[in-house]
């Protein structure tokens, strides 16, 4: 399996699209890994996750062929998570010529589902249900309820577990995990060969009802999952999708992140499992 972090920011980027704070100003300063843009992965070259306002650029700078992807995953409705103006550019005999993919589809709550409109033909739209699971192709999809949009009731967020030759928890925009989570990992004895976690406060502190974490949120999830059996010191463990309120300077992320045992993610950052 292979992961692509295109990009790594939360919803205003690091750094942040009209901020001038001394984080922001040092971020466009160092350059590098320490410019963020909005979250989005791809797994192997057909299932993406998320669809920001960035992924145009995305697509560029890391030379997907966008007409290549099969399925797209998508967290939540916020739209730094998920953009919709650009599903029309897959439309067929106007905006897109000779896709290798014919139907893209679309995976998500009914929700999150219902806020897109004017799809093209071209794709198709998948509900998916909290604890179900679906194939696709080669992939086993489990959606699991996120902590986070607690201030809308008909929201429906999801964290992911994906499995393929190897099995990924995609876990960002979500605050600590709900106890049915945690359950629903031990009873099916979810082996996770990698684990990337919500971030975005670094050492800001966090409740965990709030929707997002940081590094002792963190903390008491790996610990959970250790004691559950669901990762050991061999499962790749990142952290993702900072806020530029945390200071979220790459070196100085890599250096927290040590004493958790994880690494920090960047915009290109590609992991082979």
């Amino acid at each position: 399996m292979k992961i692509t972090y295109l990009g790594t920011a939360a919803a205003e980027g690091f750094p942040g699209i009209f901020c001038n704070c001394e984080y922001c100003n040092e971020a466009r300063r160092l350059g590098g890994k320490n410019i963020r843009t909005r979250s989005q992965t791809l797994i192997n070259d057909d299932l993406l996750i998320d669809f920001s306002a960035d992924s145009y650029m995305h697509f560029l700078n890391n030379g997907i062929e966008g007409d290549k992807i099969k399925y797209l995953l998508v967290t939540h409705a916020h739209p730094d998570h998920l953009y919709s103006g650009d599903f029309l550019m897959r439309r067929s005999g106007c905006y897109s010529h000779n896709l290798r993919v014919p139907t893209l589809r679309i995976i998500s709550s009914k929700s999150t589902l219902q806020k897109l409109s004017a799809i093209p033909d071209n794709i198709e739209l998948t509900p998916i249900s909290a604890y179900e699971t679906i194939e696709l192709d080669s992939y086993k999809i489990t959606a699991l309820p996120a902590r986070h949009m607690l201030e809308s009731a008909d929201s429906c967020p999801f964290i992911y577990i994906i499995q393929g030759d190897k099995t990924l928890l995609y876990a960002h925009d979500t605050g600590y995990f709900y106890e049915d989570v945690f359950d629903y990992i031990e009873k099916n004895r979810i082996k996770l060969d990698m684990l990337t976690l919500d971030c975005t406060n670094v050492d800001i502190p966090i409740s965990d009802d709030r929707g997002h974490m940081g590094f002792p949120n963190i903390e008491r999830v790996l610990d959970r999952l250790c004691k559950i059996g669901a990762i050991t010191d061999s499962t790749v463990k990142y952290v993702n999708h900072f806020s530029h309120n945390a200071n979220p300077i790459h070196h100085i992320l890599e250096k927290r992140a040590e004493t958790y045992g994880c690494s920090v993610s960047y915009d290109g950052c590609r992991v082979e499992l």
